[in-house]
């Protein structure tokens, strides 16, 4: 798994490229719990992941919650095929903010 970070104003896009799975799970947390307190706003792209399990799930409701907490917007776009079907399949699509491209998720759309 490959993350990145980058800024574009006051929002952060974090980029990840790969699978979320248990073994990747504690960095994928640890990076994003880093970057959220540091952005208004922060936009996962998951446009490149081919595979998420529950860990993953898990890291991502984790992260919303304590957004939610500090009154930051944390957002997703790009969901590939595959993590759009377990997204579905779990039920936890409707409790994120998901949009197609970065520039919808950032409002610059």
């Amino acid at each position: 798994m490959k993350i990145s970070i980058r800024d574009v104003g006051d929002a952060k896009v974090v980029e990840v490229e790969g699978d979320v799975d248990l073994g990747t799970s504690p960095v994928f947390r640890r990076t994003l719990f880093e970057a959220l307190p540091r952005a208004a706003k922060l936009a996962l792209n998951l446009a490149a992941i081919r595979y998420i399990d529950s860990s993953g799930i898990a890291t991502l409701i984790e992260v919303l919650k304590d957004s939610q907490r500090l009154k930051i917007e944390f957002v997703l776009f790009g969901l590939s095929p595959a993590v759009e079907e377990v997204f579905r399949l779990t039920h936890v699509i409707r409790i994120f903010q998901v949009f197609q491209t970065e520039q919808e998720a950032l409002g610059t759309a």
